[in-house]
């Protein structure tokens, strides 16, 4: 018995040591020159910034599929490396200004200065008239932290709320009471247009402000003339959704006896009511619609073990198209945003596929549609699955990385949700770099990208990139260089290639995300949510 059990365990270490060096000659294949080379394609000019439905996109997604073929991945299905998202795009036009009665008079707000009014409905005009107005709080019901701000509300459906941005935690260090300043998904100015309409009510208009919202009102208003919806999209939706300005908001409270900074501390307890006001608002917008498909460029490698389980990697390729010019350029090329995280994502799929034995699970490789618009290419997967969406492992997402080099840190936003956290940490350890949280948490970056709608599935999900410790110029440079990056690259035409730019720190991340994928592949657990986070429970595996 003892000799055929050290046999067994012999026969065991040579498979693993096997597997390791399988693995490390894969992963060597990865190069600095493969991601310059795909990054540059993607982002180039004759991609005219990746707006969905551009001939630049078109070029984009076929060079992308072409490349997934190169690679050797599988097409998602019938020979297409395509899978087609019917999007809705609506633009909105307010046909005069936002009137608010109140007791002290009439305020007539300002299109786009300071508010902005949009809807998902498929009506060609919509018209709110004398709605009576209520304030809302944060618009939030928790019931794990004893919180309803529409407790009470009678006849929601012809009332519209008026609701603050973020979470009751902002600035708050107390991180057993909505994370503290960590926003959750209760902050997202997007949980408050669902739960508005899971209310019933007429609309609702979310107050605007730069630190709780995570950007100014420049942003509100860029996107607030059109948006883009999954077609055939069958949920309810409140007729009024918008945003207020911070000072029109102000003065509206004012006008029925409220001060905005003593309702916003008001709001925080579990025990706030709603309050009604004293007021009514009347707006009307006409909408006009267009109808087209865009791709998810969908290809994935087969696992060794005949199973339906799957990891999935996940990379947008669409961006914005045209801007504002800056020096006479006005092609937002999106270099960092996102053609970078696509070329990480083929360069992972060419490890992969370097394999001589592949892992037991399928391993899936997406670059989504829409991102930008509120990532309908991935809404769409994650009902339209190439595998069942209750098997997909985890989630692994890049997105957003400037190419300043080597870094020390992991820093991952959305920390402390699940158990890939440790998991990560202890693949860093190997590479000389540490974990850490998102400085930044603040303003709900976890809920922004991609990865996102899986989450809300229930799916572990990686969110992760260094940039907070340059290895060679460490942090104060990296928080400099950050800051820069938000103020003078993101969404801009500035966002292009350079030949200086290093990607030796773009190759780290295929390194480690390799890394962690082909463990979770060969594995045969699931990661697990942590008991705090506000997505256990969702999905019971």
């Amino acid at each position: 018995m003892k000799t055929t059990s050290a046999i067994m365990l012999a026969a065991v270490l040579t498979a693993s040591c096997a597997a390791d060096r399988d693995a490390d000659r894969a992963r060597s294949t990865a190069s600095a020159d493969n991601l310059r080379m795909y990054t540059e394609a993607i982002s180039h000019d004759s991609c005219q910034g990746r707006k969905p439905f551009s001939e630049g996109a078109a070029r984009a997604v076929s060079y992308i599929a072409r490349q997934m073929e190169e690679i050797g991945l599988r097409p998602y299905q019938d020979g297409s490396y395509f899978q087609q998202v019917g999007v809705k795009s609506t633009r909105f036009r307010c046909t005069g200004p936002m009137r608010i009665s109140t007791p002290k008079g009439r305020m007539s707000l300002k299109w786009q200065e300071e508010y902005v009014a949009f809807s998902a409905r498929d009506e060609s005009r919509i018209d709110i008239k004398n709605a009576e107005l209520v304030f809302a709080g944060y618009g939030i019901v928790a019931p794990e932290y004893g919180k309803n701000d529409f407790r009470g509300i009678d006849n929601p459906q012809d009332k519209v709320a008026l609701v603050i941005v973020n979470d009751p935690g902002l600035g708050s260090d107390d991180t057993e009471y909505f994370n503290g300043d960590n926003m959750t998904y209760y902050g997202r100015w997007t949980y408050k247009l669902e739960e508005a309409a899971r209310q019933g009510l007429k609309g609702v208009l979310i107050i605007h402000e730069d630190r709780g919202a995570g950007y100014g009102w420049s942003v509100v208003r860029a996107s607030g003339s059109a948006k883009m919806y999954v077609d055939g999209d069958t949920a309810y939706h409140c007729p009024l959704n918008g945003w207020i300005s911070n000072g029109a908001a102000a003065r509206l409270l004012a006008d029925n006896g409220y001060d905005l900074a003593e309702l916003v501390e008001e709001s925080k307890s579990p025990d706030f009511k709603p309050v009604p006001l004293n007021s009514t608002v009347s707006v009307s917008m006409e909408l006009t619609f267009d109808r087209q498909k865009s791709p998810n460029v969908i290809g994935y490698i087969p696992g060794s073990g005949n199973t339906d389980e799957s990891v999935v990697y996940i990379a947008h390729w669409d961006h914005l198209g045209y801007g504002t010019p800056i020096d006479g350029d006005s092609i937002i090329n999106g270099a960092t945003d996102n053609a970078v995280g696509v070329a990480w994502m083929l360069e992972i799929a060419r490890c992969f596929s370097a394999l001589q034995e592949k892992p037991r699970r399928n391993i899936v490789f997406i670059s989504p549609t829409c991102e930008e618009s509120g990532f309908l290419g991935t809404e769409y997967y994650v009902e339209h699955p190439l595998f069942p969406i209750e098997k997909t492992v985890a989630v692994i997402n890049l997105d957003v990385f400037p190419l300043w080099g080597e870094n020390n840190d992991v820093t991952i936003t959305g920390y402390g949700h699940s158990d890939l956290d440790r998991t990560v940490a202890e693949l860093a350890e190997k590479y000389g770099r540490y974990v850490m949280p998102d400085p930044d948490a603040y303003n709900g970056m976890f809920y922004r990208s991609d990865h996102f709608p899986f989450v809300k599935k229930g799916i572990p999900a990686m969110f992760a990139k260094g940039w907070n410790d340059n290895r060679i110029h460490g942090k104060e440079w990296s928080r400099e260089q950050i800051a820069r990056y938000w103020a003078e690259v993101y969404h801009k035409p500035t966002d292009q290639t350079r030949p200086e730019d290093d990607y030796s720190g773009l190759l780290q991340e295929v390194h480690l995300f390799f890394d962690l994928g082909y463990e979770l592949a060969q594995g045969t657990g699931y990661p697990r949510w942590n008991p705090g986070s506000e997505f256990a429970g969702v999905l019971e595996r």
